[in-house]
């Protein structure tokens, strides 16, 4: 959830100064997003797996 609101937060800055050196925001943006998608599904299945492990405890 963070690193949605970091890239969003980060497009939106880019968005709102129209000088040159804002694109790198952009830029960042961008990387946060892709950083996401890459690490999307390690972080979904280190979840599945924890609650697994944590249901198998409470028995």
């Amino acid at each position: 959830m963070a690193g949605i609101i970091l890239g969003l937060g980060l497009f939106a800055a880019a968005d709102a100064d129209p000088t040159y050196g804002s694109s790198a925001l952009g830029y960042l943006g961008l990387f946060a997003w892709g950083a996401l998608a890459v690490l999307s599904p390690a972080l979904l299945g280190s979840f599945i797996a924890g609650l697994v492990m944590l249901n198998r405890t409470r028995r």
